[in-house]
């Protein structure tokens, strides 16, 4: 992420802000509204996913979908006592990570609520309310259920009334103390006083929680910028690199329950390489002392079953047995028309001996360990013969992240795709090997040549296959 100076401008608003539910018809449709997907989640009866364009639902095995909230992208969702929690997030053209807040529904209802706490964002930096959460959990601590959210701007919060009123938690500077619940005045001076008492604005930087419900209370684990912490009740540890950590970055953590205890899994960013951090799988099994399963690995997510881990990460879906060294996982559907295997993994979930994982460039399901599987991509219906088409259209490179181009391909051999404006300049351009078959698939980011996002509008594109035969379409980009 770049630097960038911003000059904060505080503004007040009620504690919490709520608005009118929103009501979303059931329409079954064939799959989610898009190929960028989110976090997978299941409810007790249906899967979930969250993706750029909204929350899809399935409660047939992904036979027939119901989709939600469309235009609307998300940043973490979970499923939890009969609710569906999701963090809204959206792109900017700068390299500035926006929230949207919360929303909520009752996991048999049609109708969302939208939760804006500004306890999730307190920063002195910031012109705006980076309502941001990176991962919900949900935790049963005496009488009460707690909604805890690893926020990036507002560190970690929690609700004890399923959002209608926010605390921030503080913790003590340094590597144990004590965990207070804070209630931050909404004044600029005492969220700088906040910050400057913290020592950092890393403090505030959190990307995953969860809870370890084996323990007696529970125990809460928070991946931040500055280490992982964990506590129970209102005394908490934090782990560094000089703990066994690779990284004090950590981006994913979870919770695998075996016979004979709880492991506690976390993914481990390398930020900073002078110092010698790695990305890399890590684990404890005692909350105490922390060991690397494997290193050069960047992971997003994790899904268990029995001793099986899987890991979702940027090289693909990976597994391991008892602890054993990660073995890859092809995610791949060979019966399907849709020659296209998925790479670069975001989120993985079984459920009764069912495995899904997301893909930044769409899902799949395995009902037989992970040995066949059906990838499930967003798709227009098209008339019979026509040879090449593009979606989604209208296509925006913030909500969407990804457009594909599908065509028929005669022979293997390369195919080179062209994008022109509406002068008939290229915009983009790019040569591709791709085998013979129906659909074969170019995917693009939506950058021009120059890296940036084109301009709004009409455009055509040129797919010139291996034997010479040139194909043509057009799509619209509204970002």
């Amino acid at each position: 992420m770049t630097s960038t100076k911003i000059i904060l401008i505080v503004l007040i608003i009620p504690f919490v802000a709520f608005a009118l539910p929103i009501t979303i018809n059931l329409d079954s449709l064939p799959g989610p509204q898009s190929n960028s997907m989110g976090d997978l989640a299941w409810d007790g009866r249906c899967v979930w996913v969250s993706t750029g364009n909204g929350i899809a639902r399935t409660c047939d095995g992904g036979r027939t979908w119901s989709n939600y909230l469309e235009g609307k992208g998300f940043s973490a969702m979970i499923a939890a006592y009969g609710r569906i929690l999701a963090a809204a997030a959206y792109d900017t053209t700068d390299d500035i990570p926006v929230g949207d807040g919360l929303y909520w529904t009752f996991s048999d209802s049609v109708s969302w609520h939208h939760l804006t706490p500004w306890q999730m964002t307190y920063i002195p930096s910031l012109s705006y309310y980076g309502l941001l959460s990176y991962d919900l959990a949900v935790g049963v601590f005496g009488d009460d259920t707690v909604i805890y959210s690893a926020n990036f701007y507002g560190g970690l919060s929690r609700s004890s009334d399923w959002g209608a009123t926010w605390v921030n938690i503080v913790f003590e500077w340094g590597d144990s103390g004590a965990v207070k619940d804070t209630i931050i005045p909404e004044i600029k001076d005492s969220i700088r006083q906040f910050v400057i008492r913290t020592g950092s604005s890393n403090a505030y930087r959190f990307f995953a929680v969860t809870i370890d419900t084996s323990t007696s209370p529970p125990t809460v684990y928070a991946a931040s910028a500055l280490g992982i912490y964990s506590f129970q009740g209102d005394s908490f540890k934090r782990f560094l690199r000089y703990d066994g950590l690779t990284s004090n970055w950590c981006v994913a953590l979870a919770v695998q329950y075996l016979s004979e205890g709880s492991v506690v899994w976390a993914g481990l960013r390398a930020v900073n390489s002078a110092v010698g951090d790695r990305n890399a799988i890590c684990y404890t099994t005692d909350g105490t002392t922390w060991d690397t399963l494997a290193m050069d690995f960047m992971c997003w997510n994790f899904a268990f079953s029995g001793d099986t881990a899987y890991f979702a990460c940027d090289s693909g879906l990976f597994r391991s047995v008892a602890f054993g060294e990660p073995e890859k996982i092809e995610v791949y559907d060979p019966e399907s028309s849709w020659p296209f295997p998925l790479s670069s993994m975001v989120s993985v979930l079984v459920v009764r001996g069912t495995l899904w994982v997301a893909s930044e460039f769409g899902l799949a399901r395995s009902t037989d360990g992970g040995e066949t599987f059906k990838v499930f991509l967003y798709r227009p219906e098209v008339a019979p013969g026509q040879k090449t088409y593009a979606f989604p259209s209208p296509f925006s490179p913030y909500i969407h992240s990804r457009m594909f181009f599908v065509f028929d391909n005669p022979v293997d051999g390369n195919v080179k795709l062209e994008i022109f404006d509406f002068a008939l300049d290229v915009v983009y351009s790019c040569t591709k090997y791709r085998d013979a078959g129906r659909r074969a698939v170019i995917v693009w980011d939506g950058r021009d040549m120059d890296g940036e996002f084109p301009a709004n509008g009409i455009y055509h594109y040129r797919i010139t296959l291996p034997d010479g035969e040139q194909l043509w379409g057009k799509f619209a980009l509204i970002k």
